[in-house]
């Protein structure tokens, strides 16, 4: 058999991947090159090849996860599915990603990349915007949400969402990253289901 030889957009791929999520579990300010270079066997050089600096490696696995998940969001957007069973497959998305992050994590990002998080923030507010909006609309069509102005109800979700995914709030709160989405959920759709909404959500399986 021919041996398969590692290409470089392999290479690169195995340290994105690993740090992703190894910066997720563990946090990054801690986390030397080293340490990433002897845990997949791979030289310090090798790493600086591709990432010339720690903070380019670190914002490289952020967007490593981001792709990832905007792929998934996706997949479901682009689905047969309802709006309702629409939005929440995708916070079922975002919640299995969010109950990842450790209080190493958010700290990280809280206390020594609090420029990072903002550029975090604001890609994923456009991603949120123009996700949410699709369904929303999907949605009023279906008449599962209420005829408030489209733009209203996407601009309430995607703050209240980015309010309550993020270290400052996650950090300071006495219940899980999950039950934050899930509660959010029922608190946003109690305001704008319709009675058929109200009937479709009582026979969906929430996934968060």
């Amino acid at each position: 058999m021919t041996p398969r030889f590692t290409t470089s957009v392999d290479e690169k791929q195995k340290i994105l991947d690993f740090c992703s999520e190894k910066f997720v579990s563990e946090g990054f300010y801690k986390t030397t090159v080293d340490e990433i270079a002897q845990e997949i066997h791979i030289s310090k050089n090798t790493i600086y090849k591709y990432f010339p600096n720690k903070e380019n490696l670190i914002w490289a696995a952020i967007e490593n996860i981001i792709a990832r998940v905007s792929t998934k969001i996706t997949t479901v957007l682009d689905s047969d599915d309802n709006a309702l069973e629409k939005l929440v497959k995708m916070l079922g998305i975002l919640s299995s990603n969010i109950i990842r992050f450790t209080d190493k994590w958010l700290r990280d990002m809280q206390i020594h990349a609090p420029l990072l998080w903002e550029k975090v923030d604001s890609i994923r507010q456009k991603i949120m915007y123009k996700n949410i909006s699709k369904i929303i609309r999907q949605g009023q069509k279906e008449k599962l949400f209420k005829d408030y102005p489209a733009e209203l109800i996407i601009t309430i979700f995607v703050s209240s969402l980015r309010g309550v995914v993020s270290p400052q709030f996650l950090l300071n709160v006495n219940f899980t990253n999950r039950e934050a989405l899930r509660y959010s959920l029922e608190i946003l759709l109690n305001g704008i289901l319709t009675e058929k909404g109200t009937s479709v959500f009582k026979t969906i399986k929430l996934p968060i």
